[in-house]
């Protein structure tokens, strides 16, 4: 889920955002009105009132620590203790972070609550007061942050595993969670500027919001798409205008209970506000999310209408070659040539037989097991060697060492180097060579190609085409292995050398 990249950048954000207002806070406001916002117990108690060292740096410093451990806990100790399922490792990590958090909490607060120690009589009294709103804290803190943290492996188990066929859901699933944390996000963010914003914003973040989400989604996905079966785009307006009505008016009521603004005189902006957010949402948005689903929805259906009818063409076009007729043929005149005493005849065949049914049969597959893999390549350098057996100045070397060779791979990724080799490293008339080693280990496979080359005459129309099939075997390499294979191709005007290592 894209979330996942969003989570950590979104959370470092609201760090920084608080820790700035804060910074600004300190520069901005005089020493009286400092003295008055936080210094209130110290005027009550006639104590004296340091602004940096009773406020801001014990608040930053708890804020900076909490921010931490969390941080570590939820992207890499959790995370990587789940991986290997060491739930013991888990739990002791959270139980020490929360002593860590708790004791840190305690120090900062004895700074930040100083005043308690001039209200109780003795400094046991007042450490057992700080103690337990500091215990308090860290409980409230961890709480959530479980809460939170269960909440996201939930999401992640529905979208990965419960949802992972069904894409309409799963991509309303992530929509909605993506907009819930959006919402949770902003909800952090206008808790860092309450002491900077208008009343009645905490109110429409914490009240309204949710309830324009869930407008929104219910507008998109249930009521738009069930009246846009029976009307026309143009006549979308009256059940918009229905949603607005029934889903307006209570909560309207609640809005302007919770903002208080009949008590503020804000009546008549409150209105507007609220029926302007219900027109954006239903309205507007709605009906663009819903008018774009629907364009991409037919643009998938023409694309699978496009495939299905390429499928076919193709099912058409190898149904006109049958495979049991061709291997039926093949075998026919492999018969034929151990009649006529022609072996040579009859092993090529065979081979040929073998990579068809190869091409056929293992070739539909996503990946195979190497040492399938690994025949097709024999059975093609075989069947060079017979084109090849009656000219001595041609030297063909093939070393396989698959010992370790128990890994798959994706078919016919590596006969586009083989061939390559034969095609410009072989000449009849001049000494040509070819080697080719192939080994594994236990987690990658090493395969080197190294060939002679001839240059083609100037008049040879082959001679300034590209490697079709090089490329093609790039592209799929990194594809298929992306970040997960070395490619070098060295080459001179009478050497050719692949290298490549794949891990598999």
């Amino acid at each position: 889920m894209q979330i996942k990249k969003l989570e950590p950048w979104g959370a470092v954000t609201l760090l920084l955002i608080y820790m700035f207002v804060k910074a600004y806070e300190s520069v901005s406001f005089s020493s009286d009105a400092l003295l008055h916002k936080y210094g209130q117990a110290a005027i009550r108690y006639h104590l004296v009132f340091d602004y940096y060292k009773y406020y801001l740096i014990p608040q930053l410093a708890i804020v900076v620590v909490i921010a931490a451990i969390l941080f570590a806990l939820n992207f890499k100790i959790i995370p990587h203790q789940l991986e290997k399922k060491n739930y013991l490792a888990v739990a002791g990590s959270l139980f020490t972070s929360f002593v860590v958090v708790f004791l840190s909490a305690f120090i900062c607060n004895t700074w930040l609550r100083y005043s308690l120690y001039a209200v109780y009589a003795t400094k046991k009294g007042a450490d057992m007061q700080v103690m337990k709103e500091s215990f308090g804290q860290t409980l409230l803190i961890f709480l959530l942050f479980i809460a939170y943290y269960l909440c996201k492996m939930l999401a992640v188990w529905l979208h990965n595993e419960v949802l992972k066929n069904k894409p309409v859901y799963k991509k309303l699933f992530t929509e909605v969670i993506a907009t819930g944390w959006s919402w949770i996000m902003l909800l952090g963010f206008s808790f860092v500027f309450r002491e900077y914003i208008f009343r009645w914003v905490p109110s429409f973040v914490l009240v309204l919001l949710p309830f324009y989400i869930t407008l929104f989604f219910l507008s998109a996905y249930f009521f738009l798409p069930r009246f846009a079966v029976h009307a026309k785009r143009r006549k979308l307006l009256f059940p918009s205008l229905l949603i607005i009505i029934v889903f307006g008016l209570p909560l309207f009521v609640l809005f302007v209970e919770l903002s208080g603004a009949a008590r503020n005189e804000g009546v008549f902006f409150s209105v507007v506000f609220f029926i302007l957010g219900l027109l954006i949402v239903t309205w507007f948005l709605a009906r663009f999310h819903f008018d774009q689903q629907r364009e991409k929805l037919k643009e998938i259906q023409f694309l699978k209408k496009t495939v299905s009818q390429k499928s076919a063409d193709i099912d058409f076009l190898r149904s006109q070659i049958n495979p049991h007729f061709l291997f039926n043929a093949l075998n026919t005149i492999y018969g034929t040539a151990l009649q006529e005493n022609a072996d040579r005849t009859a092993e090529g065949v065979q081979k040929l037989g073998d990579m068809m049914r190869f091409m056929l049969q293992e070739n539909q597959e996503e990946k195979i097991p190497l040492d399938k893999e690994i025949n097709y390549l024999t059975n093609y350098i075989d069947l060079q060697r017979l084109r090849t057996l009656t000219s001595p100045d041609i030297a063909i070397d093939l070393t396989i060492k698959d010992k370790d060779c128990r890994h798959y791979i994706a078919p016919m990724l590596l006969i586009p180097f083989v061939e390559n080799a034969f095609k410009h490293g072989i000449s009849l008339k001049e000494k040509s060579w070819i080697k080719i080693n192939i080994s594994c280990d236990t987690e990658n496979l090493y395969f080197d190609v190294y060939n002679s080359v001839h240059l083609k005459k100037e008049d040879d129309p082959e001679k300034d085409r590209s490697g079709i099939g090089l490329e093609n075997v790039k592209q799929r390499l990194s594809l298929l292995y992306p970040g997960q294979h070395e490619l070098h191709i060295r080459s001179t005007n009478t050497e050719y050398f692949v290298h490549l290592t794949i891990q598999l």
